[in-house]
């Protein structure tokens, strides 16, 4: 997302119109704009950039013997860091007042390492497409701190292999190359095995940056013949990745080489002369990218914290928001020409210290009222209640990575027994529907696994695939005559598509059915685009009247959609636990129903499950089968 200030040549208009396209594109994407899916490449492009801008400032001054590492180093503190600092520095003014301290703690937490350049790192572990990081303003600078690693590693490398490779391009161009095709590879693969890793670090998207490199170090060796053409096909390329590239794709992987090679023909083109070039709303947007990335995608977060529904009209002024604030920051933070980097460095330390001093305690306590703080700091309070309310031994997460198959399907040889098995969706069940079932002397055996829905279907996932084939194809086979019935629970929005769903529950029921084993689907819950527990804290502070209906500005329109479709197909087999009325959506107590955006509390569980085990379709689905009964009228005999 940077640029190199300094550089006397010739400045490129095409490599601010990638610039333009590469920003447009992202934020087509994070607006949620339709056909613009692959938009997220964008910071592909901009890795390409980067990488042939650094590598020619460096190349081309080891070269002449004018090369300062204290020079360089300096230019990307004066060129990056101000305009970071001054989102973050509003960013955090503002959310103190506005946003509950618990979140606001992790908002400090995120700006700190945003403003270190370590965001990447931290946020390793998290999925950038989940919806669930649609709430983290500075999710976006982990592209940033991945560019300020490999700026601060690549001067090194290269002054090291100056001392063998001289001044020879052709020997700089061999090690970029190998460099590229070994850590391709090794990063195509990481990416089957530790998706989130691989998407986040430096050394599997460092290849994308050295792409940038090899643009430079092949320039004198590629002919000006065709450079339109190569242009021309490149920019095409970059079009049909817009709105062709999906979020479902591994990334990085093969289908990223698209985008970084229309980026590398571009650069390596050097064609300035292409009309659209010249246009000056192309050039501005060039011009104040690096702002204007830094900038949209928090206005996009807080209008998602206030409610504001994505439509063409709240969209266009989003962007209309964006691109103020990104004028404001090009003109008069990034435009500052510093003598030295040292009040830079400066700014940067103090306000890291007092971001982290922020991060560590909860000094925004005294804006809110005590039960406005006991609600939306549920998670915090009651952390021991939920990890037992999840029963994470028997749930699969990314730092959990099997369950204790033994005890948690253990089989009681002389009773009923069922089966819950799903993603996360069942484990916010499992204590409430255990309890429940325990009163009736039935044992509940549990399965769950994060972010794997529990059809027969080939998940992408290894751990969801491993699951499911033990479920199904082992586990269930095996044990069919010991178990009454099978419980599926998910959160089923988080499908491919509804047909694709419906079908891949039909044969998931068909399947168990020729086991002759009972099935029944808990239904889609509703689930919200921020934590239910701040929506809640929200409407006791500012005393919102329940007949507002405040918090259904947050709800997902798709829960929703979901929810009628699977009743309507799946009927006796289904059972309907969307936005229960009759359930208190917060307690006496202050505790939530929910405690982020689509997970029960124990409170809300149990709520829940009681309405489920009083459904008529449940009901049906308990009523011993004939060789359950069987079974018990042997049992009692041999007694």
């Amino acid at each position: 997302m940077s640029t190199p200030t300094g550089s006397k040549s010739v400045f490129r208009l095409d490599i601010n119109a990638l610039r333009a396209v590469a920003v447009v594109g992202v934020i087509l994407f994070h607006y949620k704009v339709p056909f613009f899916d692959g938009g997220f490449s964008g910071v592909d492009i901009f890795f390409v950039i980067s990488g042939y801008l650094m590598t020619k400032i460096i190349i081309s001054g080891l070269a002449k013997d004018t090369f300062s590492l204290a020079d360089f180093y300096g230019r990307r503190v004066q060129r990056i860091i101000p305009a970071l600092l001054f989102v973050v520095s509003i960013l955090v003014a503002v959310t103190f007042f506005f946003y509950l301290p618990t979140e606001f703690t992790l908002i400090a937490e995120n700006a700190v390492a945003s403003v270190l350049f370590y965001s990447n790192m931290l946020y390793q572990k998290s999925n950038y497409f989940d919806a669930s990081s649609d709430t983290n303003m500075f999710l976006h600078t982990w592209s940033l701190s991945v560019e300020w690693q490999f700026y601060l590693i690549l001067p090194l490398v290269l002054m090291f292999f100056k001392r063998f490779f001289g001044k020879d391009k052709v020997k700089y161009l061999l090690l970029f190359i190998g460099s590229v095709a070994v850590i391709f590879v090794a990063a195509t693969v990481l990416t089957w095995y530790k998706p989130t890793y691989s998407f986040y670090m430096l050394p599997t998207r460092s290849w994308e940056m050295l792409m940038g490199g090899i643009a430079f170090l092949a320039e004198d060796f590629v002919g000006r013949r065709g450079s339109r053409l190569l242009a021309l096909i490149g920019y095409g390329v970059l079009a049909i990745c817009m709105v062709g590239l999906t979020s479902e794709m591994k990334w990085p992987g093969i289908y990223t080489l698209v985008p970084v090679l229309a980026t590398f023909m571009i650069i390596l083109s050097n064609d300035n002369s292409l009309l659209f070039l010249k246009s000056s709303v192309i050039q501005f947007i060039g011009k104040i990218s690096y702002s204007l990335y830094l900038w949209h995608w928090p206005v996009y977060v807080i209008a998602g914290y206030l409610g504001i529904v994505l439509t063409p009209l709240s969209v266009l002024g989003m962007i209309s928001v964006s691109l103020i604030m990104a004028y404001i920051s090009f003109r008069y933070i990034e435009s500052i020409r510093f003598e030295t980097s040292k009040r830079v460095l400066i700014a940067t330390a103090f306000s890291a210290a007092v971001v982290f001093v922020l991060s560590t305690k909860s000094m925004n306590d005294v804006v809110f009222e005590k039960k406005t703080l006991e609600i939306s700091g549920y998670s915090k309070i009651h952390k021991a209640e939920h990890d037992k309310q999840f029963n994470y031994a028997c749930f699969i997460t990314t730092i959990n990575p099997d369950i204790d198959r033994e005890e948690c399907l253990k089989i009681d040889e002389n009773g009923r027994n069922f089966v819950l098995f799903g993603d996360s969706h069942s484990a916010h069940l499992s204590q409430s529907l255990r309890e429940d079932f325990a009163k009736m002397n039935i044992k509940l055996v549990q399965a769950s696994a994060s972010g794997c829905l529990p059809v027969l279907r080939k998940d992408k996932k290894n751990r969801c695939t491993e699951l499911i084939d033990y479920i199904y194809l082992d586990y269930l086979p095996k044990n069919a005559h010991k178990i009454d019935g099978v419980i599926i629970s998910a959160n089923w929005i988080t499908c491919n598509s509804p047909k694709e769903l419906v079908r891949d529950l039909h044969e998931t029921i068909a399947y168990l059915e020729k086991l002759k084993i009972k099935v029944i689907l808990i239904g889609q819950n509703e689930t919200y685009t921020i934590p239910y527990a701040s929506i809640a804290a929200r409407e006791n502070e500012y005393d919102y009247d329940a007949s507002e209906q405040f918090s259904n500005r947050f709800l997902v329109p798709l829960s929703d959609t979901i929810n009628n479709t699977l009743r309507r197909h799946f009927q006796s087999k289904y059972v309907d636990i969307y936005n229960i009325s009759s359930i208190p959506k917060v307690s006496e107590n202050n505790i939530p129903y929910m405690s982020d955006q689509n997970h029960f509390t124990k409170y809300g569980a149990d709520l829940v499950a009681k309405k489920i085990l009083s459904s008529r379709e449940f009901a049906d689905f308990l009523e011993a089968r004939d060789d359950s009964v069987n079974r018990f009228t042997l049992t009692s005999r041999s007694e």
